[in-house]
């Protein structure tokens, strides 16, 4: 083929090519609007008018609010369910989370301490779930709670529980709580460094130091009252743990699951989780075999546990009480709660440590 030949075939390739590759440039600068999501926005925009927001604020969050394609794939593959037991605990309660942790337990001793004493929940647990949500407040927040929320609420999947959250963000919005540039979140809009969702910022969320802010996103003292709060108001004991690790007789991952008969009524915070099964005195689970991971005897304290058993084949179970089930309703997950319990055990002994030497 000869030059001329060349530039001629380069030419029609270009004229294939390039338009495409150009309007492929041109979408993901400027996404094309989706009719139907702009007229179901739309109605938002006319119910927040009903609910008193004023025409400000709707046009300051809802202006540019987009829907997120990645937000729903999340949603549609959360670790609580597709992860093992194994894998999930360990990423969890790693050693970085625990030595971290740990060393949050002491820094922070005087918030964690006062926000305790206010609400009645040990600090570790506290600093657990800190731990767990935004690894004690370094996680960036990068999505816009409008365009998360709104994504939700569009999608069918769960649209009338994220559709009051996006109300509910308005009204936080609206009632000058907090600014629209702080206003970011996870994928889910989960907010702050405790990650609550706007319904339960309105509920929950309290001003440790008096500032006049309900601060979650930076101010440390609120986010660790904000936490114990939101436990507190779940029905938490500090009289008691949340459970423990327990070694299970031959056969018990199956035949102790399996003992379904009647039991001791569960904890109210507790009745919602049926899965839970059957809930026995711990006097009642050490006749059956049950034991601390050393061997040794259960507590000799009477209290009502449930069994929860791991992986399937991996003989591992945990004894949780009614705690738990506060733990639970930060996240309705087994897996999500273990890893709160047992990260809150793991920085207790860290710090205990950090304080010997």
């Amino acid at each position: 083929m000869n030059f001329a030949a060349v530039i001629r075939t380069m030419s029609v390739l270009l004229a294939v090519f390039l338009p495409s590759q150009v309007l492929a440039a041109q979408d993901e600068a400027e996404p094309q609007v989706d009719p139907a999501f702009e007229a179901w926005l739309e109605e938002v925009r006319f119910e927040a008018r009903e609910r008193g927001i004023s025409e400000g604020t709707i046009e300051t969050a809802l202006t540019d609010v987009t829907p997120i394609v990645r937000v729903i794939q999340r949603d549609r593959n959360q670790p609580e369910v597709k992860q093992t037991y194994a894998r999930y605990l360990k990423s969890r309660v790693s050693d970085w989370r625990k030595s971290k942790g740990a060393q949050a337990l002491v820094d922070n001793a005087d918030t964690l301490a006062a926000a305790a004493d206010r609400f009645g929940v040990q600090e570790r647990f506290i600093a657990a779930i800190w731990g767990v949500e935004t690894n004690y407040g370094t996680v960036p927040l990068s999505y816009s709670v409008f365009d998360a929320v709104a994504t939700l609420a569009y999608d069918k999947r769960r649209g009338k529980r994220f559709r009051r959250e996006l109300f509910a963000a308005l009204e936080i919005l609206d009632r000058g709580m907090t600014t629209f540039d702080k206003l970011k979140g996870s994928w889910a809009g989960a907010m702050g460094q405790p990650q609550f969702m706007p319904e339960n910022y309105l509920k929950f969320a309290v001003d440790m130091d008096n500032d006049g802010e309900r601060d979650i996103w930076e101010n440390k003292a609120d986010v660790q009252g904000s936490i114990a709060n939101y436990l507190k108001s779940f029905g938490w004991r500090n009289d008691q743990t949340w459970g423990r690790k327990v070694k299970l007789p031959e056969g018990g991952e199956t035949s102790l699951v399996a003992a379904q008969e009647a039991g001791l009524a569960p904890d109210r915070q507790c009745k919602a989780y049926k899965s839970m099964g059957v809930w026995r005195d711990l006097s009642e689970w050490q006749a059956l075999g049950v034991r601390r991971l050393n061997g040794a005897d259960l507590p000799d304290r009477s209290l009502p546990a449930a069994l929860i058993v791991g992986d399937e084949g991996d003989d591992e179970g945990y004894l949780v009480y009614r705690n738990f089930c506060s733990l639970m309703r930060y996240n309705p997950s087994f897996k999500y709660a273990l890893s709160v319990g047992l990260l809150s055990d793991a920085i207790q002994a860290g710090a205990a440590t950090i304080a010997s030497r």
